[in-house]
């Protein structure tokens, strides 16, 4: 009965957190991907979300910034952006890359273990 229920609420969790993201531009393998404001310090929040854009891809790089009318477009985008670029997701199963995940230090509060730019 646990299970059931811990199952289920992960789904609903899942829901509500995809339709909180939006992916607002695709080049190939990189996507660019805004989270709401209120979940721009939470680290666990954007990973999840860079992770969910990824899908099944075995190679996507995830970009993400906080919700923004001021947001990047094409490759490569201006350098002004990466100030306000949260964090960076990549995955390559072809080189044995897994996971990887950094996190701009100076907008998200820095954790043990956390890769910062």
């Amino acid at each position: 009965m646990k299970a059931l229920i811990l199952a289920l609420l992960t789904a609903a969790t899942a829901t509500v957190t995809h339709a909180q993201t939006t992916v607002f531009e695709k080049n190939s393998s990189m996507q660019y991907v805004m989270v709401p404001t209120d979940k721009a310090r939470d680290a666990r929040f954007i990973e999840y979300a860079a992770l969910k854009a990824c899908g099944g891809e075995s190679v996507c790089t995830v970009m993400v910034w906080a919700d923004s009318l001021d947001k990047p477009t094409g490759w490569p985008f201006h350098p002004r952006y990466r100030e306000n670029q949260l964090a960076e997701f990549q995955r390559n199963y072809g080189t044995g890359v897994a996971r990887s995940m950094a996190f701009n230090c100076k907008l998200i509060p820095r954790t043990s273990g956390m890769n910062c730019f």
